[in-house]
Parts: C-alpha cells; sequence; structure tokens
C-alpha cells in the first residue's frame, strides 16, 4: 500500500501542478505544447525534486500534438515476436514500477483514443501474414537487421508519411529513422516505446566501492563526463589501476581483481560509434555509401587493442558472455562495458554499489558521447498491411510520448534505486547514454560496423589489411541494399 499511496500523491502533486497552467502554454520549437507554471509553489516544489522524479516532473510538462480523438473501439495491431507480449503490456497492474508503467501507457492510450491495443506475440511472420493479405496487424517490432531486411524485402511502408507523428519529437531517435532510410523514406524507427531497445543500449560500469579505494588516483567520473574529459586514452588509463593477485599464483587469472573486465566481441563494437564515426554517407541525393575514415578508424582500432590488449595483468579480455559479468558482480573489477539490461537483472546480487557512464569519446575535441544497442532489442517498422494510418499514427505517438514522460523515467528508477553509486548522477547518465544512441545502414546492411568484434576476438590492429580484404564486399553489401529498397515503390 505505501508504493501505491506515494504514486497517487505523486501523481495528484503534478495533476495540480500541469492543471494550474493549463491556460498558459508557449509552443516550443519543436511545435509542441509546453505548459509553463510560474506560480511560486510550482516552482517550490520543483526545486525540491532530484534525479529521476524532476525528469518525470520535467517531462510532464511536454504535451503530444494529437489532440481529441475517437477512433470508436477500433484496434490497433503490432507483433512483437514470441513471447514479448508481457514487456509491451504486463497481464495486471503490480507494484512493480517499470510493469506499472508499462501498464498504465496502454491504458491511458486506449482510453483517450478509445482503441483496443492488440500485441501479437505467438511468433507470426510478418512478411507472411503480408503476403497472406491479412490486415490485422499495422507495425512490427523487431531488432533492427530484422527491420532491414523487411525494408529491403518490400514488406514495409514509409514512415514519414504518417499523420499524427511528430518524429522530430524528443520521443524518437533520430539516426535510427535516418539509418534505413533512403531518399527521404525511412523504414526503421525507434521511440521511447522501444523498452528492450533501451536494455540493449551499451554503457560503461564501475565499482564504486573500488573506485573510492583508489580515490587517490580515480578522479570523479561524472565530473569527467560532464566536463567532457571521459575519453578513450583516459579510460585506458584508468583500466590501469586495481589490480590485485587475490590467489597468490603470480600470474593473472579469472580469481584476481582486475582494472577493467574486457568481452572483446560484439561489446567492443560501439567504440567505433561512441569516437564518432559512422561507416557510411550520403550522396546528394540521400542515397548511402561506404565512407570509412581510413586514418581516424585505424586510431580507433588502436586505442581499442590498446585498451584491451595493451596490459596482460591489470585488464582481463573476456570471450564468452558471461566471465566479466562474474567478475564485476563478485566485486573484483572496477570497470566493465556491458549492455544497460545488466544492472537491471544479474546486478541484484552485487552487493557493491555501481554508477553507470558513457563509452568514452575519441578525444576532448569531440563534443557528444555516442553509443549504439545491440541487435536484439526492439525497432519499429510500418506494415505494408496497415489499413488505418490516422489509427496508427495517433495511438504510436500517444504511446511514445507517454513512454518518454513516465515509462523510461520508471525503468531508470527500476535499475538504480538503492543500488546505484548516486541516483542523480546516475540517472543523468543514463539520458546522455540514451541521447548519444547512434544507427549506422553500414551496421544492418553489411557494412564495417562489426569490425572491430572481428579484429578484438582474433587479435589484430591492422586495419589496412582488413580495409584491402573486405572493401569490395562492403560496398557490394551497400549497395544492394540501397538497390533493393529503391526497386519497392511504396
Amino acid at each position: 500500500m505505501k508504493f501505491y499511496t506515494r504514486v497517487i500523491l505523486i501523481v495528484l502533486c503534478l495533476l495540480m501542478l500541469i492543471g494550474a497552467v493549463a491556460c498558459d502554454g508557449k509552443t516550443t520549437d519543436g511545435g509542441k505544447r509546453e505548459t509553463e507554471d510560474t506560480s511560486k509553489e510550482a516552482e517550490e516544489y520543483a526545486s525540491t525534486l532530484t534525479g529521476v522524479q524532476r525528469m518525470m516532473y520535467e517531462r510532464s510538462l511536454i504535451k503530444d500534438q494529437v489532440g481529441d480523438i475517437d477512433f470508436r473501439g477500433e484496434t490497433f495491431g503490432m507483433i512483437v515476436g514470441e513471447g514479448n507480449g508481457p514487456s509491451w503490456r504486463p497481464e495486471e497492474l503490480t507494484a512493480d514500477q517499470l510493469e506499472a508503467a508499462l501498464y498504465n501507457m496502454n491504458e491511458y492510450t486506449e482510453n483517450r483514443l478509445n482503441v483496443k491495443i492488440l500485441y501479437e506475440d505467438k511468433g507470426a511472420d510478418p512478411a507472411e501474414l503480408v503476403a497472406m493479405g491479412d490486415d490485422t496487424y499495422s507495425v512490427v517490432s523487431a531488432p533492427y537487421n530484422h527491420i532491414g531486411w523487411l525494408a529491403t524485402d518490400g514488406y514495409l511502408l514509409d514512415w514519414e508519411t504518417m499523420p499524427y507523428m511528430d518524429l522530430d519529437a524528443e520521443w524518437y531517435n533520430q539516426t535510427a529513422r535516418k539509418a534505413v532510410n533512403v531518399k527521404g523514406r525511412s523504414f526503421m524507427i525507434v521511440g521511447a516505446v522501444n523498452v528492450n531497445e533501451v536494455k540493449c543500449t551499451y554503457c560503461v560500469y564501475f565499482n564504486k566501492k573500488l573506485t573510492d579505494e583508489y580515490a587517490s588516483v580515480v578522479p570523479n567520473l561524472y565530473d569527467l563526463v560532464y566536463d567532457g574529459k571521459w575519453t578513450m586514452d583516459e579510460f585506458i588509463r584508468l583500466s590501469r589501476i586495481g589490480y590485485i593477485d587475490m590467489n597468490g599464483n603470480q600470474r593473472a587469472d579469472k580469481n584476481d581483481q582486475f582494472g577493467l573486465v574486457a568481452q572483446t566481441s560484439s561489446y567492443a563494437v560501439p567504440y567505433l560509434y561512441s569516437c564518432g564515426e559512422m561507416t557510411t554517407s550520403r550522396d546528394e541525393n540521400d542515397v548511402p555509401y561506404i565512407d570509412v575514415h581510413t586514418e581516424k578508424v585505424t586510431s580507433i582500432v588502436e586505442k581499442v587493442y590498446e585498451l584491451i590488449y595493451g596490459d596482460p595483468t591489470s585488464v582481463l579480455p573476456t570471450f564468452d558472455w558471461s566471465t566479466h559479468n562474474e567478475i564485476f558482480v563478485d566485486g573484483r573489477a572496477m570497470f566493465m562495458y556491458s549492455q544497460f539490461w545488466a544492472c537491471l537483472t544479474s546486478f541484484k546480487e552485487m552487493q557493491d554499489r555501481f554508477g553507470i557512464l558513457p563509452y568514452p569519446k575519441y578525444d576532448e575535441m569531440q563534443k557528444d558521447y555516442y553509443t549504439c544497442t545491440d541487435p536484439s532489442g526492439s525497432t519499429l517498422g510500418l506494415l505494408l498491411s496497415c489499413k488505418n494510418r490516422e489509427l496508427t499514427g495517433a495511438v504510436l505517438e500517444v504511446m511514445n510520448w507517454k513512454a518518454w514522460q513516465s515509462v523510461t523515467p520508471a525503468l531508470y528508477e527500476s535499475a538504480l534505486k538503492g543500488r546505484a553509486a548516486d541516483e542523480e548522477n546516475d540517472a543523468n547518465m543514463l539520458d546522455i547514454i540514451n541521447k548519444g544512441v547512434v544507427y549506422d545502414f553500414g551496421y544492418i546492411y553489411g557494412g564495417p560496423g562489426e569490425l572491430l568484434s572481428k579484429m578484438m576476438t582474433h587479435r589484430t590492429k591492422n586495419f589496412a589489411s582488413e580495409y584491402r580484404s573486405r572493401i569490395k564486399n562492403w560496398e557490394y553489401n551497400i549497395s544492394s541494399a540501397v538497390e533493393a529498397i529503391l526497386s519497392n515503390d511504396r
């Protein structure tokens, strides 16, 4: 009961604050309606909020542009993948903060628009349903490589044509919108509603207990990020701190303590993007082509190699999917890079407090922090079978706005509450990380995106050789994807 009482009080306070100023609004540059509460009470209340609570309050002041529409009980259908239904709509309202936010998001959308939302989670094949003329489902949620081949095979429509959807809004990722895009037509989007995509986002974790123990040589890591000094060189330096031969056998093995436990395959991929590179550019007609800045990428490869293999004592390279995580959870590594889902699941067994950071920048000259997601998450494609674009656009806009307003903060808080090193700063870090998620046409369609995974797994840093042997194949893959997308007149 305490949980529900607290939630109800917070919601009532927010509603009272928002309602008090509903008539005093302004339009932001993005065209979204933002209510501005200038009352002294509202200012005082806002000043008491921190971290996730402040995020929820600030986001509650920004509205979508759908307006009042009654769809008279029509059904909106989405294919979400086998067994994934509960991650989109929990069966009942529970005390779990994230599940409650998802449940309320669906209820709110249905009640506001007078619609019924139907999630297909029995493993239906979207291509097969479209080919059969089944128009029950308008949208498919799937990993981005799956959305990529649906686009090349002609099963998807252009998101840019959808009514009601403000794709420039904060609740949509802009590079995802442009990733599977040729000549201005977008066949993939990622919105705040794609919770599983957020869970697959790559980030860096640190052990707060160990960073405190080595505080004389480890600076405040949050300040490094805020000051733009969290770079590859700094990460390399810090990863050399903290090794202890815990079993006394005078050699580094998985039973020791490390500065960094470094997964060498797919978890190495984000460094290409975190260092500010993409593998494709676009010509004057908005057509993607392979564009690799060889000198810069050579330097990135060398830095990643130095990070992982430059110190065989302080850094433990791991080639499987569990050793790095087990060591970090056991409190025997200062740093680990992984995906966001780790702190939602396995970190529940961790005794030490942890902190979250973005992947490091290339250098201090780079302005922003970037990362990518693992190709096992959730992105959205608009199926050729979509029969009611007005319904689909309105439902998705409301759902993504509501998810941005309440589900994303709930996800952050459920991950951080009582376990993170500093909930205020870690919430800020998560926002920086998710604002910096990028998507690359060249990764989705067999370009150089997986380069670091292959090179670090095979323990090589000879990028020039890799480039010469693979460039023709990369170019063929990208040009074939472009040709296939253009051949489908939708």
